[in-house]
């Protein structure tokens, strides 16, 4: 379980870095920078939600039978696939508030901080906590 926990610090920082890195890069190229920053804003706590999720999801799923567990995670799946969908839609019903492209960004930096876990674990993680 600790490192389970070591991972999901890993990831959750991970995301963060990548949401800095987006904006930072998003912000010079947008048109609309507020938007832009709010759609990446919206992204990135859904993805955080989601690696957290997913953790609970996995931890729960681990003291169930075979069949219990492949069940519940399905289900779990589905709901996550559900969430970042209503961001989306979110992002698509205000446009002027939420950037698509940002919100797409940032739900992306779960992929990306996933990729670059171990890098995140070696340099950041490890040093800090």
């Amino acid at each position: 379980m600790k490192n389970m926990n070591e991972t999901l610090k890993d990831l959750i920082i991970g995301i963060v870095v990548s949401a800095v890195v987006t904006c930072i890069v998003g912000t010079l190229i947008a048109n609309n920078k507020v938007s832009f920053l709010l759609g990446e804003l919206l992204g990135t706590v859904i993805a955080i939600m989601i690696v957290i999720h997913l953790n609970a999801t996995i931890s729960k799923s681990l003291d169930m039978d075979e069949g219990g567990a492949t069940s519940y995670t399905k289900k779990m799946a589905i709901l996550r696939i559900f969430i970042m969908g209503c961001a989306v839609v979110v992002a698509l019903t205000f446009p002027n508030v939420f950037s698509l492209i940002g919100t797409l960004l940032g739900i992306l930096g779960l992929k990306f901080s996933a990729y670059l876990q171990p890098l995140t674990n070696k340099f950041i993680t490890k040093k800090i906590f």
